[in-house]
């Protein structure tokens, strides 16, 4: 992979979007970095399997593959296929078409809690659901969250009225025990528990997520899982797979339909029952190419494994970058599990951490590489584009090294 010759077109139409769209794009992870100015892109405009191109005409290997949602590689010849076939009949009717018994009778089958399935656009909206569903079942106001749930549900920040802040309480992943002394201190006012797992520690969630569903059960709340990332990719059903925890409600997105918005929530039925009387409708939940798009993707991971390819290919990344950084004894490593693990910068000096991250992605972007705080291999991603990968996070490793900057 050579050096990024340019990126004078992508940075000019950067600028141009600044004058008309706060950020310049609709996604705050999406946002290009201004000390990265001339060597990031700032817009994709095609993508093939496991690569992308941008508007300079520059390619790359990517590991954000949409933020997570592409899990079977860009432009997938049965789900592009499948999407065409179905825009010939239409997008959205004036009733529900029957792609959507189609769908959420396949999940039913796959997602362990799944009862009752509805659609909607995006994750966040449909977490905001569950939380809803959650507060109406229970006649409690109280929910307790864990993790980043889209920002509908990101209640600590600015915009959102103390008494909507009052009815949300933020705790860590990991350990039970400041979840139980919440259930102490505030008896039978907890609705519900929603939990995104971690990343870098994500085999905590053996313990600590089998410990919260004892929590929630004891005390007559919901368990909520955020599976928005884990689905599709940690295992076909997952992390209630994985863990072997059922919870009682959940939202799968990103990967159940390889980049087409699509999301859902499923749960128990005596619970999800619960939205007709609550009332969660949305115009757009029906939409058919999202719908067309899952019934292929269910009907992929039927047929070929998947899921042992995201492990394997993720494995590959993990080992051979971590091996390589051993050797040269460098404070940085992945975590977690190969499916979606996190690259970890550990420098005794921690406020530089952040430092050495930007200038890592620095260098992998000079040498076709697009990445992100978590890696997304997907399904496209070959041997040999995994073994393309290493070489150039290890040469920036090296370069990086060698300039002295994991020096204390």
């Amino acid at each position: 992979m050579t050096t990024i010759p340019g990126m004078n077109k992508s940075w000019k139409l950067h600028d141009r979007a600044l004058q008309v769209i706060p950020m310049a794009t609709q996604t705050h992870s999406k946002a290009p970095r201004e000390e990265l100015r001339g060597i990031e892109p700032c817009f994709l405009v095609r993508g093939k399997g496991c690569r992308v191109w941008d508007l300079d005409g520059n390619e790359y290997i990517d590991f954000r593959n949409g933020l997570g949602p592409i899990t079977l590689g860009y432009c997938y010849p049965a789900v592009d296929d499948a999407i065409r076939q179905q825009i010939e009949d239409g997008i959205i009717f004036s009733y529900p078409h029957p792609l959507e018994v189609e769908v959420a009778e396949r999940l039913v089958q796959v997602i362990p809690c799944a009862e009752r399935v509805r659609f909607m656009k995006t994750g966040g909206e449909a977490m905001a659901a569950t939380q809803r569903l959650a507060r109406a079942f229970t006649g409690r106001d109280l929910i307790l969250t864990c993790g980043y749930h889209g920002w509908v549900n990101t209640i600590s920040r600015s915009g959102v009225p103390e008494t909507t802040k009052s009815t949300y309480r933020s705790l860590s992943w990991g350990d039970a025990t400041p979840f139980a002394e919440a259930f102490q201190s505030a008896p039978d006012q907890i609705a519900g528990v929603s939990i995104a797992c971690s990343y870098a520690d994500i085999e905590q969630g053996h313990t600590f997520l089998a410990d919260l569903r004892q929590l929630t059960e004891l005390d007559g709340a919901l368990l909520i899982f955020d599976e928005i990332v884990t689905g599709f990719r940690l295992s076909l059903g997952g992390a209630q797979e994985y863990f072997s925890v059922k919870p009682d409600l959940a939202v799968f997105a990103k990967g159940i339909s390889n980049g087409v918005p699509l999301s859902c929530y499923v749960g128990r039925a005596d619970v999800m029952d619960t939205v007709e009387e609550v009332v969660i409708s949305s115009t757009f939940g029906g939409d058919t190419l999202g719908l067309a798009a899952a019934k292929s993707v269910l009907e992929i991971y039927e047929k070929e494994n998947v899921i042992k390819m995201l492990w394997a290919r993720g494995r590959q990344l993990h080992e051979g970058f971590n091996t390589h950084c051993n050797r040269l004894n460098l404070p940085v490593s992945f975590q977690g599990l190969p499916p979606l693990g996190q690259l970890v910068f550990n420098h005794p000096g921690r406020e530089r951490n952040r430092d050495l991250s930007l200038r890592f992605n620095e260098e992998v972007l000079k040498r076709g590489l697009i990445i992100f705080s978590v890696f997304y291999p997907s399904y496209s991603h070959s041997e040999a584009d995994i073994a393309e990968a290493l070489k150039a996070m290890s040469e920036a490793i090296e370069v990086m090294r060698a300039e002295g900057l994991f020096d204390c």
